[in-house]
């Protein structure tokens, strides 16, 4: 059996790997288009302000380790064309442009997304995006070479939050650019108000309803008339699917993902899909469809794919929580389940503010909460903000969703109490008191 997988990092090579442990005899080729077939991209951001000391721990497998392993690895190699009724896809090498066409019995596509880029900011020299480790190194060495030492951020989303921070624990003078006064949209706008606050501690300039229409030299126009300085900037204002090349080839798409099913497998048979550029659904709401970009999606899927290929229905994907967390200056924003634009306007929610261990503890910090449940009381979404066991509760709650998810059965989670740890009733029993008091009455 002859597996071509489209593309590397988190899902093909993931999958590629998984399908190895399973199965020694698969002939299995990845194609990659970058340079890199597997880094920890989330990673990437952490290593502009040295938390992650050396660039070396940000690479996980070379070509090399894969090869090894029986995986054969083609860097520079970009599909761009896949048909699916003569089982082949056409590869073109970068470095020589030579296009060759290579067929398959089974195809993994995980060409994940490709960033943004704004009008204003195409053939700018010291633009960038930071998706790849490639792009890493275009940053650091442009940074090198022009002596930098301030950056405009343009966006507010996960990358734009991380390098904004990061960029300050540099030591950068950073600006931030964001279209509209809504920072970090998937956050309700009455729980971030620390954010805004954040940003002027951090002696960040944080510009709202701001645009850069011109960057003449170092100097970018803003779409007020403003003049700013901008001798560096990173774009991060969001990805869209990495599909072009599966025009013609009869794998269904919607607008611009692709549907997949409980084994990983698109429209046509023998061709899966996973990662960022896949359309799925919410896993406690079936009927909504959800495109997650993130890591733990991505390898989960893997596994499903890798033993389906493998002959095995054991193992089904039953849609995503969408369970995410980012820090940002001493805080962590954390959600799960529905996003908030997937919410009716009239959905119920439980608002509770909590210490996160026993309030008599000298080291207590309060975690806000926000819970929202349909009539039945299935959990829809959970929302957590604040410095301490965020992450806890998050993990607890997206796992219960995964079991019972009805509020009202919050009640009975037993946590493991002491001073140093909790309360003696959690923050989401209380949410769960709250939801039985609000639904009898």
């Amino acid at each position: 059996m002859k597996v071509i997988v489209v593309g590397g990092v988190a899902g093909g090579m993931t999958t590629a790997s998984q399908l190895r442990r399973i199965d020694s005899n698969a002939e299995i080729h990845v194609f990659e288009k970058g340079p890199h077939i597997s880094f920890a991209n989330c990673g990437l951001p952490y290593y502009l302000s040295r938390e992650v000391e050396s660039r070396s721990k940000l690479l996980e497998r070379t070509p090399l380790d894969m090869e090894k392993r029986g995986i054969h690895v083609h860097v520079g190699h970009e599909v761009i064309h896949v048909d699916t009724d003569k089982k082949t896809v056409d590869v073109k090498v970068l470095d020589t442009g030579v296009i060759k066409s290579v067929s398959y019995d089974k195809l993994v596509l995980s060409p994940g997304g490709k960033s943004v880029i704004l009008d204003s900011l195409k053939n700018v020299p010291q633009s960038f995006v930071l998706q790849q480790l490639h792009q890493l190194d275009s940053i650091e060495s442009y940074i090198e070479a022009h002596n930098v030492k301030e950056v405009v951020v343009v966006g507010t989303g996960f990358i734009g939050l991380e390098v904004t921070e990061n960029f300050v624990r540099r030591g950068f003078k950073v600006t931030v650019i964001q279209h509209n006064d809504n920072v970090y949209s998937p956050l309700e706008t009455d729980m971030k108000g620390f954010m805004y606050e954040s940003f002027k501690v951090q002696g960040v300039d944080l510009k709202l309803n701001s645009e850069i229409v011109k960057v003449i030299g170092d100097k970018a126009i803003l779409k007020s008339g403003e003049e700013i300085s901008a001798p560096l900037i990173i774009v991060a204002v969001g990805i869209k699917p990495n599909t072009g090349f599966l025009e013609g080839s009869n794998v269904s798409l919607e607008h611009g993902y692709i549907p997949v099913n409980e084994f990983g497998e698109t429209s046509v048979k023998d061709v899966y899909a996973l990662g960022d550029a896949i359309l799925t659904h919410y896993a406690h709401v079936p009927e909504k469809p959800v495109s997650v970009a993130l890591a733990w999606p991505a390898h989960r899927l893997a596994f499903v794919i890798a033993k389906h290929i493998s002959g095995s229905t054991e193992f089904k994907h039953d849609g995503l929580l969408g369970t995410s967390i980012v820090e940002f200056f001493g805080y962590t924003i954390a959600q799960v389940g529905l996003s908030m634009k997937d919410l009716d306007e009239d959905t119920k929610y439980i608002d509770h503010t909590q210490g996160n261990i026993a309030g008599y503890m000298k080291n207590v910090e309060n975690i806000q909460a926000r819970v929202y449940y349909d009539d039945d009381g299935k959990i829809l979404r959970g929302v957590f903000v604040g410095k301490k066991g965020v992450d806890k509760r998050l993990n607890t709650l997206a796992a219960f969703m995964r079991t019972d998810g009805n509020i009202k059965n919050l009640i009975h989670i037993e946590i493991g109490y002491a001073p140093p740890y909790s309360t003696t009733k959690d923050l989401l029993n209380i949410i769960g008191y709250k939801a039985i008091e609000k639904m009898t009455y």
